[in-house]
This record gives structure tokens, C-alpha cells and sequence, in this order.
């Protein structure tokens, strides 16, 4: 008996030591479960006395209570010992709560390695073809302190295999650009980076809810996630496939309204921010009193230019899973672009005025219900877009000082490979019309942003997993046919749209069609 009882305080106090308990109560408990354990030792020593089992009938009384007694004392001690770790034990259950729970920033790689072949068609019928090898290196970071809170960050690396020949480092190291484009340096940035903040009820009522704040995820978003192979992200990729700084406020509404999946979106964003750097110009203590032209007070107003924001409300009236309509409505203001100063080919880079748009998405994810298991397992979207620019007084906006509608229409189809396991093939179009301006910037395709087309933009894509979603490869075919100019362009003299043959007239030689061929190899984890 009196072995069982050792066995067991020391398994209790083996379970008590170590326990991955947060609160004190739970030290308490250990403390008077183990104090009865020891009033039951003491009653059962004075009781010993007309107990003669068969285990302890050759074994000497007194021998007995002294085992007996030197298990209460070792009892007792760890009593104390307990004791005095209660008392002092708040910050250590702290330290051992927070290595227990994972308390440390987790980290994930995401690498690809791409070949691309891009192709040009001038207006003339001359060609640029050339092969281009590129890495990209995503590094994920991730981290929730409490059930409440997380962080979140991607940094950034991608570059083409050796020197770029001719660099001209200028508007593809623009902020909204520069975590997509391939470049000729190792340069590490920081391509996502944000605080989210998420609850179950809001004012009292049923509804989850998040707040993000920082450098939100605004690329890779939903409809082009599919030809990419991972999750969507942030916004509609139809229109706003970019990098910004700013914030975002979602609501779950399905629990107070019986619709399925029903939400409702807030997004603030910031593109361009109206500060003069450090030592940009002049110092502010000048000593004659006066300031050049080329600076202003360290972090002040920069002279000549506003903030480029963008608010925007995505609204989600419908989504079981299976079918879903998703629509985002925006307005951007003080947006650049170059202008044409008179003297021939002089540009300055200004702000022209406002951008509104939207989109509305319809997505089957599942075509019927057990008609075939390829159309259960084949996705369908359909998107309609627009764009309408509100130059400012004295401005041009994509080369009018009109009001200026553009719209754009994308669908596509994915669906499992019948000949091939863990394989998926898809295919994509868009139209875009003649004043069409997405804010697509940092779409991933080396030839350009296809949803930024003036004209008709065709994809096929092949994605395979090799090892899970661990190794997986691609081979892409993007083809571009321009039916006006200025589709890459930003919101100034650059995006005037031009027929072929108007540039032409004007002494210009622009692209004409452009295609990419890509293969890859992705390595996720």
C-alpha cells in the first residue's frame, strides 16, 4: 500500500512541477490535494498499529512507521517547496506559458525559381525576343501573442540571374511596384507588414471582426489567385493588384442577417505620402534664411504634390462555398503621371486628379452538385469592372480634361487535369476598352499586367503539385494584343490611348502584342 502511495505523490508532484498551467489556482490545488495526502499518511500511521496485511506480516513494526514517516517528510518538503514556488511563480509561469504556447515568431519560406520567355511585337512588325531567369524569394512571418492579436510580414527578394546589362533603375523602383518587379539587385524589402486585431462580437452583437494596420496584403488577390496557386489575398485582383500602406476594418454579417457569408469591408490606403525625406534638400536652419527649390523642412509638406489615397468598401453579398458574389467600389485622389511641359520630349511628374472604380465577381466554386466529379472539382468566375477618371481643373487625365469611363471583363475556368494526378489546368481572358485603367502595377507577369490591357489578353496555365503543395511547378502561356496604347502607363500624358495606327501617324512605334511563356519550380514551407 505504502509503495503506491509513494508512486503516486511522486507522479502527482512530478505532474504539479511541471505543469503548464497560467494561474495560480492551479498551484492551490496541487497544494491541498497533497495536503490531504498527507493528513491520510498521518491518520493511516496511527491506525498501522492493528493493520497486519500479508505485504508487511514479516516486516518489523517499528521499521514500518519509520518508512512510513520518512514518506510524510518527504511529502512535506514538497509541500514547501510548492509553497514558496507559489509565492513566487507569477513571472515564472509566464516565461514557461510563453515558451509552451509557442511564443516566438514563426517562419516560412516560399521560393521560385522561373524561366520566362517574353516576346514584343512593335507597330512596324519588328520583334524582341529574350530568355529571362528570375529567383523570388517570399519569407513569411507570423505571430499571435493572444487569441486577439497577430502579426504578420513578408519580406521580399526578386531578381534575374546575373547583372542586368543596362540598368535604369526609375519608375520599377516605385514604391506600388517594386516587391513584383524583377530587378538586378539582392535588395531584401519589406513586402507585407501588419498588425491584425480580431474579435468575436462587436458592440454586443454577433458579428466578427478584425482591424489590420500596416503594410496590408493588396496583391495576389481573388481571381488571380487561381493561375498563382496560393490564397487570396487582400481586394479584388481585377482592378487592384498593388503594394500600399494603410488599414482595413472587416465585419462578418452572416449571423445577424441569415446570409451565407455575408461581409462588409473598409479599406485605407495610402500610395503616395506628401513628405519631404531627410536631407532631400536644403537644411531647415539655413543660415541666410531661405530655402532652394529643390528642399523643404525635413519630413514637411513637399511642394507642388498632395497625398495619393485610396478609400475603398468591399462588400460580400453571398458566399455557401460553393456559389459567390464579391464586389469592391474605390476612389483614389491625387494620382501621377507624367506631363508633357511643351518643350519636345520634357516630361515633369505631377498629380492630375482622381480615379473611381469598381468591380463586381461571380464565382462557382463547383459547377451542379454530382453531375461529374470534374465539375465538382471545376472552378467558373465571371468579373465586370470599371474606371472613370475626374481630372482637376487645368489637368488632363490619360490625355483628356474629360471625365473618362473604362471598363474591363475577365472570366476563366480552372479544373482538374484528367490525365494527370495532383494537376490543374486553366484558362483566362480579359477585354479591356479604351480609357481602361487598373491599378494592377504589381501583377507578376514579367511582360506585362494583363488585366491592364487595352485590348484582349489570353492565359493557359498548367499548375502541378510534385510534393504536396511543398514542390510544385507551372507552365504558363500569357498573350497580350493592344488595341490602343497606354495600357502600362500611370494617369498622366503616358496613358493617352492611341489606335496602332494613330502612334504611327505620330512618329511612334509601340507594342503591338506581347506574350510570355513561363516555367517553375516553387519550393513552399
Amino acid at each position: 500500500m505504502k509503495k503506491l502511495i509513494t508512486l503516486s505523490a511522486v507522479a502527482f508532484l512530478s505532474t504539479a512541477t511541471f505543469a503548464n498551467s497560467t494561474v495560480n489556482a492551479s498551484i492551490q490545488a496541487q497544494l491541498d490535494a497533497l495536503t490531504q495526502k498527507v493528513i491520510m499518511l498521518e491518520a493511516n500511521q496511527k491506525k498501522d498499529k492493528n493493520l497486519k496485511s500479508t505485504t508487511i506480516s514479516t516486516v518489523d513494526e517499528s521499521n514500518t512507521k519509520a518508512k512510513m514517516q520518512a514518506t510524510i517528510d518527504a511529502l512535506t518538503k514538497k509541500v514547501d517547496k510548492l509553497e514558496k514556488k507559489q509565492k513566487h511563480n507569477t513571472k515564472k509561469i509566464s516565461a514557461v506559458n510563453k515558451l509552451a504556447n509557442n511564443d516566438n515568431l514563426k517562419f516560412g519560406v516560399d521560393f521560385r525559381t522561373a524561366y520566362d520567355n517574353v516576346s514584343y511585337k512593335k507597330a512596324d512588325g519588328t520583334k524582341d525576343t529574350n530568355d529571362v531567369f528570375s529567383n523570388r524569394l517570399w519569407m513569411k512571418m507570423a505571430y499571435a501573442p493572444t487569441d486577439h492579436i497577430s502579426f504578420f510580414g513578408t519580406l521580399s527578394y526578386y531578381k534575374i540571374y546575373g547583372q542586368v546589362a543596362q540598368p535604369h533603375p526609375g519608375m520599377d523602383q516605385m514604391d506600388w511596384v517594386v516587391s513584383g518587379t524583377a530587378g538586378s539587385t539582392n535588395t531584401l524589402r519589406v513586402k507585407e507588414a501588419f498588425f491584425l486585431y480580431k474579435n468575436d462580437t462587436f458592440l454586443g452583437m454577433d458579428i466578427p471582426w478584425t482591424a489590420s494596420f500596416g503594410r496590408r496584403p493588396s496583391t495576389d488577390g481573388l481571381l488571380v489567385n487561381y493561375r498563382d496557386d496560393q490564397k487570396a489575398k487582400s481586394a479584388i485582383g481585377h482592378n487592384i493588384n498593388m503594394e500600399f500602406d494603410g488599414a482595413s476594418f472587416n465585419y462578418q454579417l452572416e449571423n445577424v442577417t441569415d446570409v451565407p457569408g455575408m461581409s462588409l469591408k473598409f479599406c485605407f490606403g495610402r500610395g503616395m505620402s506628401d513628405v519631404n525625406s531627410r536631407y532631400s534638400g536644403i537644411d531647415y536652419n539655413s543660415t541666410n534664411g531661405t530655402y532652394s527649390m529643390n528642399g523643404s523642412n525635413n519630413y514637411g509638406d513637399t511642394p507642388g504634390f498632395s497625398n495619393t489615397d485610396l478609400v475603398g468598401v468591399l462588400f460580400n453579398p453571398y458566399d455557401d462555398g460553393q456559389y459567390s458574389l464579391h464586389t469592391v467600389w474605390f476612389d483614389a485622389f491625387n494620382l501621377p503621371g507624367m506631363y508633357a511641359t511643351g518643350t519636345p520630349n520634357t516630361y515633369e511628374f505631377k498629380q492630375h486628379g482622381d480615379v473611381q472604380g469598381g468591380a463586381a465577381s461571380f464565382i462557382a466554386d463547383g459547377i451542379g452538385d454530382g453531375i461529374t466529379d470534374m465539375l465538382d472539382d471545376t472552378v467558373f468566375f465571371a468579373s465586370f469592372a470599371y474606371s472613370q477618371t475626374n481630372p482637376d481643373n487645368g489637368h488632363t487625365m490619360l490625355g483628356s480634361d474629360k471625365k473618362e469611363t473604362g471598363t474591363s471583363f475577365y472570366t476563366g475556368f480552372n479544373w482538374p487535369c484528367q490525365l494527370i494526378d495532383d494537376a490543374r489546368v486553366g484558362i483566362e481572358y480579359n477585354h479591356g476598352s479604351k480609357y481602361w485603367r487598373s491599378f494592377t502595377y504589381g501583377e507578376d507577369t514579367l511582360v506585362g499586367s494583363k488585366l491592364a490591357t487595352r485590348g484582349d489578353a489570353y492565359e493557359v496555365w498548367f499548375n502541378k503539385d510534385l510534393i504536396g503543395k511543398i514542390l510544385t511547378a507551372q507552365i504558363r502561356y500569357t498573350y497580350l494584343d493592344y488595341k490602343y496604347t497606354g495600357s502600362h502607363a500611370f494617369f498622366g500624358d503616358g496613358g493617352t490611348p492611341m489606335t496602332m495606327d494613330e502612334a504611327v501617324a505620330q512618329n511612334q512605334n509601340p507594342v503591338e502584342s506581347a506574350q510570355d511563356v513561363r516555367v517553375y519550380l516553387r519550393y513552399r514551407y
